[in-house]
């Protein structure tokens, strides 16, 4: 997917001004509200405006949940508070070469954040759709909430009637109350969210785990010489721990790849929760080097 910001998308597509965009990220920046909503608060644009230029932008459908009925399976897979801290909405799986992928409704489908928690919690790819903020936030209250929504016809007013001669008052009936609903939903994302300005304190962190995935990746492309016998049978172990955690397939030729993707997604996500530090993860690492230096 790719990384651009809303922002330079709808200055690509001349949806905004500079002076827009400007005053945007200036009110995004006190209130910690997304930029896309940011805008559309100020009247610099539409919730139409924006989904047509991110569907047009990043080449991806724009759906129209008002007129779409999810499966089950896939609202299943995520929480509600999860969609709703990021404004989006799980709508179907589908099978894509013979593997599923969850369908979800993003009015921002630049949240690589969002994406990443799906795909390592759900073991399943993400194929987002765009829709407008209101509609992906309606379908959270109507399909998660069990609150029921207008529709764009029920804004009509209601015929005018006469009034009926008042009937004599029906003695009151006393109901039982009916049983407060229980919460069936799993936890999906570990742990809880941190307070805006505590997370801006991890990014040392963040910048640190991506530095060493370059790292390594780097490392796995160059390892083309054979390795000595210890240092393969190390790996080995290591890899077999990864697919008991992961379950993975051993019979996946692409499982060294596919199981350094979710390490590394893991890493971030348990930076961003706080349950990790710079100095455990580093010391983690180091001690983990030198122990492949010593074989």
């Amino acid at each position: 997917m790719a990384r651009k910001r809303i922002g330079e998308l709808l200055l690509e597509q001349r949806a905004i001004s500079v002076a827009q965009l400007e005053a945007g990220l200036a009110a995004h920046r006190k209130s910690g509200q997304r930029l896309g909503a940011t805008l559309i608060a100020q009247g610099a644009i539409t919730e139409a405006t924006l989904a047509d230029a991110l569907s047009q932008a990043l080449g991806l459908p724009r759906v129209d949940l008002a007129a779409t009925t999810p499966e089950w399976a896939a609202v299943h897979m995520l929480r509600a508070r999860f969609c709703e801290q990021h404004d989006l909405f799980p709508i179907a799986l589908e099978s894509v070469g013979g593997r599923k992928q969850l369908v979800v409704a993003m009015s921002d489908p630049l949240n690589v954040t969002a994406v990443e928690e799906i795909e390592f919690t759900t073991g399943l790819k993400v194929s987002p759709r765009v829709a407008p903020l209101s509609t992906v936030r309606g379908a959270i209250l109507r399909y998660y909430h069990k609150v029921p929504v207008a529709s764009p016809t029920a804004s009509r007013p209601a015929p005018v009637r006469p009034a009926a001669k008042p009937a004599k008052a029906a003695p009151p009936v006393t109901r039982p109350a009916a049983p407060a609903p229980e919460e069936d939903d799993e936890e999906v994302i570990i742990g809880e969210e941190l307070p805006p300005g505590e997370a801006t304190q991890r990014t040392s962190l963040a910048e640190l785990i991506r530095a060493r995935e370059a790292q390594s990746k780097q490392k796995r492309g160059q390892g083309g010489a054979a390795k000595p016998k210890a240092t393969v049978e190390n790996a080995a172990g290591v890899l077999d721990d990864l697919d008991y955690l992961f379950g993975q397939a051993r019979e996946d030729p692409d499982r060294v790849e596919e199981l350094e993707r979710k390490f590394w997604a893991l890493m971030r996500i348990m930076a961003r929760k706080g349950l990790l530090t710079n100095e455990e993860f580093t010391r983690e690492l180091d001690d983990e080097d030198k122990a492949r230096g010593e074989s």
